[in-house]
């Protein structure tokens, strides 16, 4: 990860001291929307941005990470919607490049959370319930982010 993973937050909180942000803020991952302009903005401006990797192939999904860290130094993730073809692919691209925060959303990410671990990185899990919440923190979750099924989650009962 890099070292300003490790900057003083303006607003010390969990969320701030687990990812490194000055803010705790987080831009998820909207398709079409959330893309390395807007994430490296986010970053940059001391919250977390959370790239949508839905629409990309695996070689779109590694060069918009490129293009992320070119434009920020700062803490930023990738989101992975694991029901979603392409979904496994844009996963190990992000492991690969070491992503400092990988977001998963409808499944398990067990295989995940244990390769992000083995380089300090961190995972994000998108939840809809207290059920799906339990799953994504025994398959070893760092945070959860917490949605209304409504609000493209999707999870269900």
């Amino acid at each position: 990860l890099h070292s300003t993973m490790m900057a003083a937050p303006a607003i010390r909180t969990r969320i701030t001291s687990l990812f490194g942000c000055k803010y705790p803020l987080i831009l998820p991952g909207m398709s079409w929307i959330s893309d390395p302009t807007l994430v490296s903005a986010v970053s940059n401006a001391g919250g977390v941005g959370i790239l949508a990797t839905g629409p990309l192939s695996a070689d779109e999904t590694r060069n918009a990470i490129r293009t992320i860290r070119s434009n920020t130094d700062k803490p930023f993730g990738i989101g992975t919607t694991l029901l979603m073809p392409g979904a496994e692919a844009n996963a190990k691209v992000a492991i690969e490049e070491q992503v400092p925060i990988i977001n998963i959303s409808l499944g398990k990410g067990d295989w995940i959370a244990e390769r992000v671990h083995e380089y300090n990185g961190k995972i994000l899990a998108t939840v809809t319930n207290a059920k799906h919440a339990q799953s994504a923190i025994d398959s070893g979750a760092d945070a959860l982010m917490l949605t209304g099924h409504e609000a493209a989650a999707h999870g269900g009962d």
